[in-house]
């Protein structure tokens, strides 16, 4: 069975994360944006994936956006994670 990375910023990126990824805008904070990730995790958890929250570098992710001349999304930032080499990923964060 493949992992699935649920990619999250860290709290302090994530100001800069709604003016930057599509769809951030639209939440009320940071606790409320992890806590929609959250639920991302526990529904493909629930459906059978081994799956985890995984926090990426905003600045790193923004880069590899423009190379790939994507737009980013949460959905990019899942690919992101999911791409991203093992010695650059960090600690997860707990939703909890």
């Amino acid at each position: 069975m493949n992992k699935i990375l649920v990619g999250v910023v860290s709290a302090t990126d994530f100001e800069r994360a709604q003016a930057r990824i599509s769809g951030l805008s639209s939440y009320g904070g940071y606790e409320e944006w992890l806590d929609s990730r959250y639920g991302r995790f526990m529904g493909l958890s629930l459906g059978g994936a081994e799956a985890s929250l995984e926090t990426v570098s905003l600045d790193d992710f923004l880069r590899w956006c423009r190379a790939r001349k994507m737009r980013p999304s949460e959905a990019s930032l899942d690919t992101y994670a999911q791409r991203a080499a093992p010695s650059s990923r960090r600690e997860p964060l707990s939703a909890a």
